[in-house]
């Protein structure tokens, strides 16, 4: 609720800082790919006269909006980003309701696709990095572990890797998060099984991955990050840095939007990048993903169940012309459906499908697309004549 009392403010610093800084602001709507929920708000920010701009994602917080980070990302340009902030469906002017971890992480990734469409010619889109606050700080989490080979950088500022989590330590979000959701972790546990990034933070392919907050978190509990940082380095993944400010130091990372007080630790996340200067994650041709809800790849995306609902490990094999997939089941349900679609046109000949014991064919020029169950298997590859 304090966000609310906060927007004036920072959109009066945000508006007087385009004007005297030469910033480019500019609105546009977009529609999900997932199931067609829209219009979609988004607001991009960037420096006059851009020339293939690295790209810096800025998400808001629950009840907020866009408007919300304007001033963070009203900074970020000055930097030299092309800064896109997207209002996930349900919140702000966006249509839909938002679920919480769920189908609105996709929202994420039509927006930069979107942005890309619209801006091509001002942006470069194999430099893409992600920055939110609290459940902006959740949309990071989510975008980059659905998202694997997107983001060079990832910054999760008191944020919620886990919506299960969230509901048993803060009390306060229970009831619409519960709401959003449909059920309580007792009611739907393979809902919230989905919405544990903490279960695919072994997904991390190359992204620098920042976490901060202050020693005395409490909306979104240390405990949250803590575990998802333990999995990510479990699974031997070491370009993850913590950054916790204390009582003793001079810069405290408190819960909230940035009025100043949060603008030396995104300095410290856009200081790694322009020193360390890393490459967009590059994808496999093989490897393992667990999938909560759906992942999208530069190479295919899988939508598992309704998008929400279930959870799977994936195998993928894209050597030798073509597309083996392996599913193992991590929810309850094991029948759900997994839909794989690869990312191209269209076939360029016909193309056999086995889904299980089962046997079909995509003729030449048709969509790439297919389902089995996530307890099976499929495969593409070329028809023999």
């Amino acid at each position: 609720m304090k966000a609310r009392f906060i927007l004036p403010i920072l959109l009066l610093v945000a508006s007087t800082a385009l004007a005297q800084q030469n910033i480019i602001k500019d609105d546009f709507t977009y529609t999900s790919t997932l199931d067609g929920t829209g219009p979609l708000g988004a607001t991009v920010l960037y420096p006059e006269r851009p020339q293939k701009l690295p790209m810096m994602v800025v998400q808001h917080g629950y009840f907020g909006n866009r408007g919300h980070v304007l001033f963070s990302a009203n900074r970020m340009a000055e930097r030299g980003y092309f800064c896109l902030c997207i209002e996930t469906r349900g919140w702000g002017d966006s249509a839909g309701e938002h679920d919480d971890g769920g189908l609105e992480i996709m929202d994420i990734h039509d927006g930069i696709q979107a942005a890309i469409a619209k801006y091509g010619d001002k942006l470069d889109d194999s430099r893409v990095s992600i920055v939110g606050y609290s459940n902006g700080g959740a949309n990071v989490f989510f975008a980059t572990v659905r998202f694997p080979y997107l983001f060079r950088a990832s910054m999760a500022l008191f944020g919620i890797p886990d919506y299960g989590m969230w509901v048993k330590l803060q009390g306060n979000f229970r009831e619409p998060v519960i709401k959003a959701i449909g059920g309580t972790p007792e009611q739907a546990p393979d809902k919230y099984l989905a919405r544990s990034a903490i279960l695919a933070a072994g997904n991390l392919a190359g992204t620098r991955f920042h976490v901060a907050y202050d020693e005395t978190e409490s909306l979104c509990p240390i405990p949250m990050n803590d575990a998802f940082v333990e999995a990510a380095k479990k699974a031997g993944y070491r370009d993850i840095f913590v950054h916790v400010s204390k009582a003793t130091d001079q810069n405290r990372w408190m819960h909230g939007y940035n009025g100043g007080h949060l603008s030396p630790i995104e300095d410290v996340f856009m200081d790694d990048i322009a020193k360390a200067n890393p490459s967009k994650p590059a994808m496999p041709s093989t490897g393992e993903l667990t999938v909560i809800g759906f992942v999208v790849t530069p190479r295919f995306r899988c939508v598992l169940g309704a998008g929400d609902d279930a959870v799977a490990m994936v195998k993928f094999d894209l050597r030798d012309g073509a597309a083996k997939f392996a599913f193992t089941p991590l929810s309850s349900n094991k029948q759900a459906k997994a839909r794989v679609t690869l990312i191209q046109d269209a076939a360029d000949c016909d193309v056999e499908v086995i889904a299980g014991q089962t046997r079909s064919t995509l003729a030449k020029g048709a969509k790439l697309e297919a389902e089995t169950t996530i307890d099976s298997t499929l495969e593409f590859r070329e028809k023999k004549q």
